[in-house]
């Protein structure tokens, strides 16, 4: 998958220790969808580290990835 990331998109990764195709698995195939603030996107989904929360909106086809957390 294809995502765009914005530079804190990749402050948090790094931080919470989350690579790209953990969010990629995350979009692509989430346990469950939801939607947020500002018309964004949210898909979860379950690691050994726990759930991880990734909110981002859709730029053409293309996900644009604003953040990540773990809950």
């Amino acid at each position: 998958m294809n995502c765009i990331f914005t530079t804190h998109a990749r402050l948090r990764m790094r931080l919470r220790q989350v690579t790209e195709e953990m969010v990629a698995t995350t979009i692509g195939h989430p346990d469950r969808q939801g939607s947020g603030y500002r018309n964004r996107l949210l898909a979860f989904k379950r690691f050994e580290e726990g759930v991880l929360k990734v909110v981002y909106k859709l730029q053409g086809d293309r996900p644009f990835i604003v953040t990540v957390i773990w809950e």
